[in-house]
């Protein structure tokens, strides 16, 4: 029986979520539509390591196909979030269901152009087209054997640590929404570095990853309600609007959420910065995981002497242990 190339579980595994959920996604079903966008997001952060093992002509073309598709499912997306959290709230007493009647209609309005539009950008045949581009890079990928990959993956985790470090640090404990937003997506971009390696069997340190996730689970949340008081001001701002004291009441309520949502990452920032020194641990042994000789390895050392990190003490890692 031969071998399973380290790549092919996490690809076939993201692969098969996002063929089985496209078309009842395409169809209107949000669950589908969820993990479809989850996966589109996976295969794309995935895209560079198997371009580096089986070579960017045939990954190329299907990175940019996957990212039409996530633009496409986007949108519709984020408006059945924003109905689960109108819901959400009436079911918890936190607002009125004749109060929020008016912003459910104007999201389930917005909710079918959306899906309109998106069905014209992601038609049937295009999405066949992709499946079979995908089944090409898996064969492709089946047959390859460099082992190129675990190298731009050590790349790709470096800077990804070292840039989410950065924008932690520029975020700072105040609530500004775009440096939060810049946080939340630098998160998700390390988190599935860590899957990856982990999927691969590169590493066993899943801790980090599971740290990201609860940091990008609390980012998540508050930026889909920050999406939801965006949407409720274009019906809040209509000048004839008759529960317009009524929504304004919510969304100061939600803005009040996004506030406490954002006290709770403080409190796990420091967690966050430590799954980035992890990260940063893990880089050297992925690129040496082939060898890691060669005019390659001197630079690598150079981009992770970070003077911003300790350097660990050999001794103190026996005694933490």
């Amino acid at each position: 029986m031969s071998r399973l190339h380290p790549l092919e579980r996490p690809f076939r595994r993201h692969m098969g979520t996002f063929q089985r959920n496209l078309g009842p996604a395409l169809e209107g079903e949000p669950e589908p539509l969820q993990r479809c966008y989850g996966a589109t997001r996976r295969l794309r952060e995935l895209a560079p390591l198997l371009a580096a093992e089986i070579g960017s002509a045939v990954v190329g073309e299907t990175r940019v196909r996957l990212r039409r598709v996530g633009r496409a499912l986007g949108p519709v997306r984020e408006i059945d979030v924003a109905l689960g959290l109108v819901g959400e709230w009436v079911a918890d007493d936190r607002a009125r269901q004749d109060a929020v009647e008016g912003l459910r209609q104007h999201l389930l309005d917005a909710g079918a152009v959306a899906r309109e539009r998106m069905t014209g950008q992601v038609e049937s045949a295009q999405a066949a087209t992709l499946a079979r581009r995908m089944q090409a890079i898996g064969s492709a990928l089946s047959a390859s054997t460099t082992g190129i990959w675990s190298r731009t993956l050590s790349l790709r985790m470096t800077r990804r640590a070292q840039h989410l470090r950065e924008v932690v640090e520029a975020a700072g404990a105040l609530y500004l929404p775009d440096r939060v937003q810049a946080v939340r997506m630098a998160v998700e971009k390390l988190r599935y570095a860590f899957e990856f390696a982990c999927d691969a069997g590169a590493s066993r340190r899943r801790v980090p990853a599971l740290r990201l996730t609860e940091a990008q689970e609390l980012l998540s949340r508050l930026h889909d309600i920050e999406a939801l008081i965006r949407l409720s001001q274009n019906v809040s701002s209509r000048p004839r609007s008759s529960r317009r004291a009524h929504l304004d009441e919510l969304r100061h309520e939600l803005e009040q959420e996004c506030r406490r949502l954002h006290g709770a990452f403080i409190s796990q920032r420091r967690q966050v910065v430590q799954a980035c020194g992890a990260a940063l641990d893990m880089a050297i042994p992925l690129w040496n995981r082939r060898g890691g000789v060669g005019s390659h390895a001197t630079p690598l050392k150079m981009r992770l002497a970070d003077p911003r990190i300790p350097r660990r003490d050999s001794k103190r890692r026996m005694v933490s242990s």
